[in-house]
């Protein structure tokens, strides 16, 4: 065991060019093999077959990794002050140990990633050390991914419900809306009728399939409570692919509170979606939708029954009774055009009602919900 550690940190002295280690050959560390990197590796040789633990040390700089091959490591541990830096995937087989620094890579670039493949895990993953890039695992059926930006940790954890038990996880610090990671942008104003609204802060990519669950955890710099008052109104949205539309994941079950807390989605399809990040559910105290006086004059103040939930919850169907119980204007899919001109052959239809108190019912079925109210149409 000894004599093979002695080789290994032979072809290592041998293989430095510049700042960093060069493997040309067949390079392999033995069982309970320790070394130290203090510079850069560039892996244009094998380098898949190891056991013991490689670690990459630097107070200062920062290092890198590259080559034409991907190393893969046993045991790896990562303390680099200027975040250890890939330009090739790397592969775990046994532990990934963070003490500080991040393992970077490139944004949105699916070909570099960190993988943690089948009963490997890490430990000691913060805000200050964690990856910042592409994190991949392979053969586990639960799995947080340690990701992050540069200073903050934002982990999703997956859960597979049938195979392949393989995934690639990157987290944004962007407005999906307009990613500058991105070559396009997932709309914020497309969204299901039952969303309010989409996050526009955060939000992770996910390639995968099968059915899985995900959950999503947000604090305070989230800012989450600018949109939304209770926990219960927070949710997982997902950019549909083929509709290109924000879908509501469900919700499975979320804790904590407003300024840091915690969500799951319901099992879905992970065919259908990549990207995802918080979505907001409508709060039931905002759709007290109350009374309303209208007076179509044409001064341009009230002159139109406007609900501005209709805009949020396009598919619905507005009904509007005189005092006797009779319909005088009914309308699916409403978007705020009645002023006071009837639709129904109650008096005259297309023409204007007449003045006085009017009961409305409104309604969104797709999502079991009615509201009512009052109307006082005046001249």
């Amino acid at each position: 065991m000894q004599k093979g550690k002695l080789i290994l940190l032979f072809l290592l002295s041998q293989g430095l060019l510049g700042q960093a280690v060069h493997n040309f050959g067949n390079l392999q560390l033995h069982d309970k093999g320790l070394v130290g990197f203090h510079t850069g590796f560039v892996n244009d040789g094998n380098f898949d077959d190891n056991l013991g633990l490689m670690g990459f040390y630097h107070s200062e700089e920062s290092l890198l990794i590259s080559g034409a091959f991907s190393p893969t490591f046993y045991d790896l541990e990562t303390a680099v002050e200027g975040d250890l830096h890939l330009k090739v995937p790397i592969i775990i087989k046994n532990s990934l140990n963070f003490i500080y620094g991040n393992i970077k890579s490139e944004r949105n670039n699916k070909n570099i990633y960190t993988k943690i493949s089948d009963n490997a895990f890490y430990e000691g993953a913060v805000d200050q050390t964690k990856i910042d890039g592409r994190a991949a695992v392979e053969g586990q059926k639960i799995f947080s991914f340690p990701v992050g930006k540069t200073d903050a940790i934002r982990p999703l954890l997956i859960e597979f419900i049938d195979g392949p038990f393989l995934a690639k996880c990157e987290y944004f610090d962007e407005d999906p809306n307009l990613p500058e990671s991105f070559s396009i942008g997932f709309d914020n104003n497309r969204k299901a009728d039952d969303l309010s609204s989409i996050h526009s802060g955060e939000f992770w990519n996910v390639t995968t399939s099968g059915m899985i669950q995900i959950t999503l955890n947000w604090n305070p710099e989230s800012n989450l409570e600018s949109k939304v008052e209770n926990v219960e109104n927070i949710t997982i949205a997902g950019w549909n692919k083929k509709s290109e539309i924000w879908t509501n994941l469900g919700t499975y079950k979320n804790e904590g509170h407003i300024e840091q807390g915690w969500v799951t989605s319901n099992t879905f399809n992970a065919n259908d979606y990549e990207v995802f990040t918080f979505g907001f559910l409508f709060d039931q105290k905002n759709k007290e939708l109350g009374n309303y006086a209208l007076t179509p004059n044409g001064d341009g103040v009230n002159d139109f029954f406007t609900l501005k939930i209709v805009e949020e919850y396009p598919s619905n169907k507005l009904l509007i009774f005189n005092r006797e119980g009779l319909i005088v204007y009914e309308k699916t899919d409403y978007q705020n055009e009645f002023n006071g001109i009837g639709n129904r052959k109650i008096f005259r239809k297309d023409q204007q009602l007449p003045e006085g108190v009017y009961f409305y019912i409104l309604e969104f079925k797709e999502h079991n919900l009615k509201y009512q109210g009052y109307i006082y149409l005046a001249k």
